[in-house]
């Protein structure tokens, strides 16, 4: 998880967002419900709920809100967690219409932050990252580091540590428990959380390594392909700390190997709940390698010695030899005190991410470089 003085800039700042003025909203709850006036200004916070959004009213009665319609105007775009404005006009019959506020004159000095933007925090910026991390397997490529390594001059920050990291990582052939063990407390995934439980001191992990280079200035990162990896750690750090907090455990590392291509793993557990048996620990596994191909892999242990395991392999030689061996996986299993329940082969494409990714909804994001 990302903690201490790691997450001190990561405060998400939300801006008011400004409508057009022209673009009104029917609500279905009176405005004695909430005792609003005709003319009143309201402020809200968008939350969302199920199919809809509501508007948790500011500086009302405690608890007050109201749920927007399913259909929103055409060109009227909310998202959950914006603050928007809007006017309140009261009907007749005591129902009412919300009209979005437009925003201020740009010149009034005393509305600042109506008229200069407000960046999206780095909290909010590693949110929107997609799940893949490409930046990071990119640079785990074979070569890719020791390229680098070139251009590094004697006194640069962060030279010592990388060529130490590179040393460290395991052979793909020569990959033991013990190796991944320490491989995943290398990955720079963890690294706060093992400081924080005392242990790691002295660690030489990537995500402090890409720190330590980032210290050398521009001219090391031309490409930004460093700070890109280290968004991409961050990111799964986050996510892992969001899904702690809610429904399901996961862990996402790159695991990185010194003669061939890096393999993305995903642990993921669901919460346990009450009177029902531990859930099944999931692992999935992705790697393009040099010399078979692209592969995926999902592993499903249950009742802690159930082995549940499907592969898929784009070449159909290395799928069908992957069959022929299936009985050598089964023995070794068994020697450990694991049971095959069922091993599946399949030669094509396997699943894509197993977390469902689309890109934010117009209007929640904003292109900082640009």
């Amino acid at each position: 998880m990302i903690t201490g003085a790691e997450t001190a800039h990561l405060t998400p700042k939300t801006p008011t967002i400004y409508l057009e003025g022209k673009l009104p909203l029917v609500i279905e709850r009176t405005a004695a419900e909430l005792g609003l006036r005709d003319g009143q200004v309201v402020q809200g916070t968008l939350e969302s709920k199920l199919e809809n959004l509501r508007l948790n009213l500011q500086n009302l009665q405690p608890g007050a809100y109201i749920d927007l319609p399913k259909e929103l105007p055409a060109g009227l775009r909310l998202a959950s967690g914006d603050t928007a404005l809007f006017r309140v006009q009261v009907l007749a019959n005591g129902s009412i219409v919300l009209r979005p506020l437009q925003a201020p004159p740009a010149a009034a000095p005393a509305a600042p932050a109506a008229t200069a933007p407000t960046l999206p925090g780095r909290t909010e910026q590693l949110g929107f990252r997609p799940p893949d991390m490409q930046a990071l397997a990119q640079l785990l490529r074979p070569g890719v580091l020791e390229g680098m390594l070139q251009g590094l001059q004697a006194a640069a920050p962060g030279l010592q540590a990388l060529q130490q990291w590179l040393k460290l990582r395991p052979g793909m052939a020569q990959l033991t428990p013990e190796k991944l063990q320490q491989a995943m407390q290398r990955s720079g995934f963890m690294t706060e959380h093992l400081l924080s439980q005392g242990m790691g001191a002295g660690l030489i992990d990537l995500k402090s390594v890409l720190r330590q280079l980032l210290r050398g200035g521009s001219s090391v990162d031309k490409d930004g392909r460093l700070q890109d990896s280290l968004d991409d750690i961050e990111s799964r750090q986050l996510l892992g700390q969001e899904s702690i907090d809610g429904r399901e455990w996961v862990f996402s590392m790159m695991l990185p190997f010194a003669d061939a291509e890096p393999v993305a793993l995903r642990w993921a557990r669901a919460r346990r709940q009450p009177g029902q048996a531990k859930p099944p620990l999931v692992i999935h596994l992705h790697t393009r390698n040099r010399d078979l191909g692209e592969i995926w892999l999902q592993t499903r242990i249950s009742a802690q010695t159930d082995v549940d395991m499907c592969m898929w392999a784009e070449r159909e030689d290395v799928a069908a030899r992957a069959k022929a061996l299936a009985s050598n996986l089964e023995q070794e299993l068994d020697s450990a005190g694991l049971n095959m329940t069922r091993l599946q082969i399949i030669h094509g494409q396997g699943p894509q991410e197993p977390m469902r990714y689309a890109p934010p909804s117009m209007g929640s994001l904003l292109d900082v470089q640009t």
